[in-house]
């Protein structure tokens, strides 16, 4: 068996990884970020724990780090989980040459699919539906197109992290509700980061597809809807449910992700609009996403079948027949979706939220035919238990 290093042990996706291949029989270490919380550390499939410099201070030390313990340890395969180690040690790759195995795709599709607006720019040579979306460089340019616009409007930042030689400028996500409101946000993103996207808010149901490209084979396609998000206004989701696949998703991720050139697992992030029509493109990770347990649970390994084709040059199966219904919770996003929720709908915002007692009954019942959970598991306690206790103290302060 192997021996691997995860990194980002704070991730819900790293912990996945640990659990998979561990019990898999390969030797795991999980690496974090000093100073940060890490429940995979805890899993019981971790055998050793590490620490590394934050990487979005300086990739070079960083990378530097993780060569060094992947020497010290004979470590294999490396699977970095998050933007902030994936970009890192993809433009580091070279170093690990007779060291180990990196899981990370073409350094220039994963620059791409972190560019928002050209994976925006694609889909729409795809013909694939997108948010009305403008790169605003100025405020003299936001003045022009502003009028477009309704409200809330959404402005993010071009790149999750945009990297600067070797410090990375942390990307942000937040609603506008009036032309004074958007000309402030526009303006603080410009000041850090030199360019902004402004995008059309779209009301509707989270959808993810994820698959797994050796190649030019598109395998293990698997579909999910979110139940329930951590942040009702739009985030990673609390609750997920497996769904079947549909002919027009697929259809549409799979001409993305083969246009981007990625390799290895991937999601591409839809939503359908609660006023009907089809699913509009969110974004695509060329990376491990947050909600990675549920194809595991649902019948799909992903983090075995990209070490098994990573490490043994196993290819995985065309399709698996995965089962549909499965419920996947995260119980301390739960917690913070259902602390949303008390605190009632944001002021402007368009969409009533849920009802709190209807949303705590929910979450209260713990168990029903199909859910598992990412966090809690009965033959793995420790780090759901770690990560409730997390969560509780950082509300006590």
């Amino acid at each position: 068996m192997a021996r691997v290093l995860v990194l980002d042990g704070h991730s819900a996706a790293a912990l996945a990884f640990t659990r998979s291949l561990g019990r898999a029989g390969h030797w795991v270490t999980v690496g974090s970020n000093q100073g940060i919380h890490s429940p995979a550390n805890f899993s019981r499939y971790c055998r050793l724990s590490v620490r590394y410099p934050v990487p979005s201070q300086d990739a070079s030390v960083f990378a530097e780090a993780v060569l060094g313990i992947a020497r010290e340890h004979a470590i294999d395969l490396v699977v970095p989980v998050t933007d902030w180690t994936v970009l890192p040690l993809s433009k580091y790759r070279e170093q690990f040459h007779g060291v180990s195995r990196l899981a990370v795709g073409p350094h220039s599709a994963l620059g791409f699919a972190g560019d928002k607006f050209k994976t925006i720019s694609l889909a729409r040579e795809l013909r694939i539906p997108v948010p009305e979306t403008a790169l605003i460089q100025s405020l003299d340019e936001l003045n022009s197109v502003a009028a477009n616009f309704g409200f809330p409007v959404v402005v993010k930042d071009r790149f999750s992290a945009r990297w600067e030689g070797n410090r990375a400028i942390l990307g942000s996500v937040s609603y506008a509700y009036s032309r004074d409101d958007l000309k402030q946000k526009v303006e603080h993103r410009l000041r850090a980061a030199g360019d902004v996207l402004v995008q059309q808010f779209v009301a509707g149901e989270g959808i993810g597809f994820s698959c797994m490209c050796v190649e030019e084979n598109l395998c293990l396609p698997f579909m999910w809807l979110r139940l329930r998000e951590t942040d009702p206004r739009g985030s990673g989701s609390s609750a997920r449910i497996s769904i079947p696949i549909t002919g027009e998703v697929r259809e549409s991720s799979s001409a993305l992700v083969k246009g981007v050139g990625l390799q290895g697992i991937s999601m591409v992030e839809f939503k359908r609009p609660h006023s009907g029509g089809a699913a509009v493109l969110m974004e695509i990770n060329a990376r491990p996403w947050g909600s990675l347990q549920l194809p595991i649970s649902s019948g799909i390994d992903y983090p075995l079948h990209l070490a098994n084709w990573l490490l043994e040059g196993k290819l995985p199966p065309q399709e698996i027949e995965y089962r549909r219904g499965i419920v996947c919770r995260r119980m301390v996003s739960e917690l913070t979706h259902l602390e949303h929720i008390f605190r009632g709908t944001p002021e402007n915002w368009p969409i009533p939220y849920p009802s709190f007692f209807r949303t705590l009954w929910k979450i209260a019942v713990p168990w029903y035919p199909g859910v598992r959970y990412d966090d809690f598991w009965l033959s793995d306690p420790r780090p759901g238990i770690e990560g409730l206790a997390q969560w509780v103290r950082s509300h006590l302060h």
